[in-house]
């Protein structure tokens, strides 16, 4: 892959770094904030460590390139901004049978990867709903991947996606430690694009991920990919704020599903409260919670979250307010 197709323009902030740990994290201009949180409580847990950050998005807006630029002094470590050429990613993300409500920021992991060559043997890939909360995550470093190109995190045997797929085992994607060469060795981004534009899977990047990276990678620990569900936690326990979560069990926490930690409806659960602690020692500490209004698609079912989270939390006026408001959105969509 020719890097310069995809990779427009490089902003580097802070001083270079010597013998560092590279992460690569991705997301679009909308999504920046979040990917400054998660770099943050990676600094935040591993003050020891030298990082060096690679940011894969279509731009970055002058607040958030502020924000990481005092990130970058203020941790004395190096972020890089790549900025992606979305026109020459689109012409091949229309071939995606009609699955336009997925970003094209699905790409970016792929390509970013493949632009990494020739500045860092190994990168630590991390989705931006992950908090980072200790100091183990040098261990992917440590890890001799002998003749396999990756690490992940795998799922247990039968797992559905596995057998989905028919894949050795599955994993979630929102963890994968590359050996960059023998990824552009195998020319796994085109075959990622390739394998994308085949058809609408069902989890379009990370299926094509599993099929992809098959049988080509070793699996760590479930701690350094500790998935938390907030909708499934909200929705199964008696009281959400009176759970502890135990910080024991987790390297990574990745926030899977439709409830995310910048939500408003479910910051009384413990879990997100690391979250909030990072984002409270961030640039991004004053970016404000996303309430059911502001959800793009389907509002009244985040008014409904938001309203059994109230009644368990014994909050009848929220409970009440946020019951009323998902029956009018309810009845607004249908007639939409």
């Amino acid at each position: 892959m020719n890097q310069n197709e995809y990779v427009k323009e490089i902003i580097s902030l802070g001083l270079k770094q010597k013998n560092a740990k590279h992460i690569l994290l991705c997301g679009d201009k909308k999504y920046i904030q979040y990917v400054g949180v998660t770099l943050t409580s990676i600094l935040l847990s591993n003050p020891e460590e030298i990082f060096t950050f690679h940011i894969f998005c279509d731009e970055v807006g002058n607040k958030d390139l502020e924000k990481l630029q005092k990130t970058a002094e203020g941790f004395k470590t190096e972020i890089n901004i790549h900025i992606l050429n979305i026109s020459a990613i689109k012409q091949f993300s229309n071939n995606m049978a009609g699955n336009d409500h997925i970003s094209v920021a699905t790409y970016f992991r792929f390509i970013g990867i493949a632009a990494l060559k020739g500045v860092t043997d190994k990168v630590l890939y991390l989705d931006s709903d992950i908090c980072v909360i200790d100091n183990k995550l040098a261990y992917f470093w440590k890890q001799d991947l002998k003749d396999k190109t990756a690490i992940v995190i795998g799922k247990p045997d039968g797992d559905s996606t596995q057998k989905r797929l028919h894949v050795q085992q599955a994993f979630n994607a929102g963890v994968i430690f590359v050996d960059v060469n023998k990824w552009n060795e195998q020319d796994l981004t085109q075959k990622c694009i390739k394998k994308a534009c085949e058809k609408v899977w069902p989890f379009l990047d990370q299926d094509v991920l599993n099929m992809v990276l098959d049988g080509k990678f070793n699996s760590f620990e479930e701690r350094y990919n500790y998935e938390f569900s907030l909708s499934h936690f909200i929705d199964h326990v008696d009281r959400p704020s009176k759970i502890p979560f135990n910080k024991a069990d987790a390297t990574i926490i990745h926030y899977i599903g439709a409830s995310k930690p910048w939500h408003t409806w479910i910051q009384c659960c413990q879990v997100t409260k690391l979250y909030m602690q990072a984002k409270a020692q961030s640039e991004w500490k004053d970016m404000p919670l996303i309430s059911p209004a502001e959800m793009k698609k389907h509002n009244y079912k985040y008014y409904h979250k938001a309203a059994r989270v109230a009644k368990k939390e014994q909050q009848w006026t929220e409970c009440l307010k946020n019951y009323f408001k998902y029956a009018v959105n309810k009845v607004k969509y249908k007639f939409l």
